[in-house]
C-alpha cells in the first residue's frame, strides 16, 4: 500500500514538472483579429472570473484566444508619467514590453466639479496600440491631483457621484482602454464610506462592460495609521470591489520628513501581513519603488538612478548596505556627501532590496507587482525582475498542488 502511494506521489510530481516546462515553453500567438490600431487582448486569466475587454459591434472575440496574463509568475503592473520625464519613461516601456502585464499612463485628474482634466500624452492611440501588440493591459491613471479638497462636492452627492462614473466610463469605453487606475490620495478621513461607495459603483459600471478597476492604497500595518489619506481606504470593502489592490508599499521616510530608508522590509512585511488578513492576496500587487530620496535635514527630494550615479561620480563618497536594524530586515543603501548646500543623505533601493521584496511577493503569494515609476530605474531592476519571477511558475504550481495528496 505504501509503495502504492509513493508511486502516484511520484507520477503525480512528475506531472507537476512536466506541466512546469510546458508552461515555460513560448507558445504561438493567434493572430490579431483585430485591423484597429486600438485592438484590446483577449481574456485576462484573472481567476477567479475572467474579464474580457469589451468589443466593438463588428468584433466577435474567437473562441479559440487564450489568455495571456501573466507572462511570468506574477504579474508586473507600472504607473508611467507622459507630460514629464516623457523620453525615459516611453524607453523604459518599450525596453521591457517582453514582461510587463499592465501599464498605467498617468493621464487623467478629477476636477472638484467632478470633471476630467485631460493631462499631456493622454488618449496616445501609438502606445495603446504598442501595449495590446505586447499584450499589456492599458489601465489608465486618474488622480485628486493629491488634493483633498477635490473628492468631497463630487463624491459625497449620490447624483455627481454618479455622473463622474459615467464620465469615467465613457472615457474608457471611447477610446479603447481595458479599465482604470485610481490614485485618490490624502482623501480625508470622514469620506471613507463616499469613497467607497464610489470605487463600488465604478467597479460595477467597469465590470458589466468586461473593464479591470485598480486602485493605489496608502500602506498600513493595522487598522490605524498611515499616510494621511489611508484612513479614507476601507481596505476589506475596496478589495471586495477592485481587481487589483496595489499597495503603495514606499516612502516609509519620505520627503516631508528626515532621511531613512524608503521602504524597509520589516514595514513592507507587516504590510503584506496586514493586507492578507483584509484582502484576496490574488488581489494584491506589492509596490516597488524605482527612485531614492536625497535629503538635507529633513528636506529631501526625488532622486532618479542617473542622478544617483552622477552624485557618486562627482563626490565619491563611500555606499553603505544596511541590511538589518533593531527593527529588522531593512536591504537599503545610503551615502553621505557635502556642498553648499550642506550635509546631503542619500537613501534608495538597492538591487538586494528589490530581490527581497520579491521574495516576499512569493512568499506570501500576491497577485505582483505595482512599479512607481518608469523612467528613473536603475536597468539591472528588470533583470532582478526577469530572474526571480521567470523562476517562479504561480499558476501551474496552484493547478497542480490540488491534485497532490496531503503531506
Amino acid at each position: 500500500m505504501d509503495r502504492t502511494i509513493r508511486a502516484g506521489t511520484f507520477l503525480l510530481l512528475g506531472l507537476a514538472i512536466l506541466l512546469g516546462v510546458w508552461a515555460a515553453v513560448p507558445k504561438p500567438r493567434p493572430a490579431d483579429p483585430l485591423p484597429s490600431p486600438t485592438a484590446l487582448p483577449s481574456d485576462e486569466d484573472a481567476p477567479p472570473e475572467a474579464f474580457r475587454p469589451a468589443s466593438s459591434p463588428s468584433y466577435d472575440p474567437p473562441s479559440s484566444a487564450v489568455a495571456l496574463h501573466p507572462k511570468t509568475g506574477r504579474y508586473v503592473a507600472a504607473w508611467m508619467p507622459t507630460d514629464w520625464d516623457t523620453a525615459d519613461a516611453r524607453a523604459s516601456f518599450e525596453a521591457n514590453l517582453d514582461i510587463l502585464d499592465e501599464v498605467s499612463p498617468i493621464w487623467y485628474e478629477m476636477r472638484r466639479d467632478g470633471t476630467l482634466t485631460v493631462l499631456g500624452g493622454a488618449r496616445d492611440e501609438t502606445l495603446l496600440q504598442m501595449a495590446h501588440e505586447a499584450d499589456i493591459l492599458v489601465l489608465p491613471c486618474l488622480t485628486n491631483g493629491f488634493d483633498p479638497d477635490r473628492t468631497g462636492y463630487t463624491l459625497g452627492n449620490p447624483e455627481r457621484r454618479s455622473k463622474f462614473v459615467q464620465r469615467i466610463l465613457d472615457e474608457v469605453e471611447e477610446y479603447g482602454y481595458d479599465g482604470i487606475d485610481i490614485d485618490f490620495e490624502a482623501v480625508p478621513a470622514e469620506e471613507r464610506d463616499e469613497f467607497t461607495a464610489f470605487i463600488r459603483e465604478l467597479a460595477a459600471g467597469l465590470h458589466e462592460k468586461g473593464r479591470l478597476l485598480s486602485v493605489a492604497i496608502h500602506a498600513r500595518t493595522g487598522e490605524k495609521g498611515g499616510a494621511p489619506g489611508a484612513q479614507a481606504q476601507d481596505w476589506a470593502a475596496l478589495g471586495q470591489s477592485v481587481d487589483r489592490f496595489r499597495i503603495m508599499t514606499y516612502d516609509y521616510h519620505w520627503r516631508g520628513g528626515g532621511p531613512g530608508p524608503i521602504a524597509p522590509i520589516y514595514w513592507v512585511q507587516e504590510v503584506v501581513e496586514y493586507a492578507r488578513t483584509q484582502v484576496d492576496p490574488a488581489k494584491i500587487e506589492l509596490g516597488i519603488p524605482f527612485y531614492g530620496y536625497d535629503w538635507v535635514g529633513d528636506t529631501g527630494s526625488g532622486v532618479r538612478w542617473s542622478g544617483i550615479q552622477e552624485l557618486l561620480d562627482t563626490y565619491r563618497p563611500k555606499v553603505n548596505l544596511m541590511e538589518w536594524d533593531g527593527n529588522g530586515e531593512v536591504a537599503e543603501s545610503w551615502f553621505t556627501y557635502r556642498n553648499r548646500d550642506g550635509l546631503h543623505t542619500v537613501w534608495f533601493a538597492s538591487r538586494r532590496s528589490l530581490e527581497a521584496k520579491l521574495e516576499l511577493l512569493v512568499r506570501y503569494d500576491l497577485a505582483g507587482i505595482a512599479i512607481w515609476r518608469l523612467g528613473g530605474e536603475d536597468p539591472a531592476y528588470w533583470e532582478t525582475i526577469r530572474k526571480i519571477l521567470a523562476r517562479d511558475p504561480y499558476e501551474v504550481q496552484r493547478s497542480v498542488l490540488r491534485y497532490l495528496p496531503e503531506p
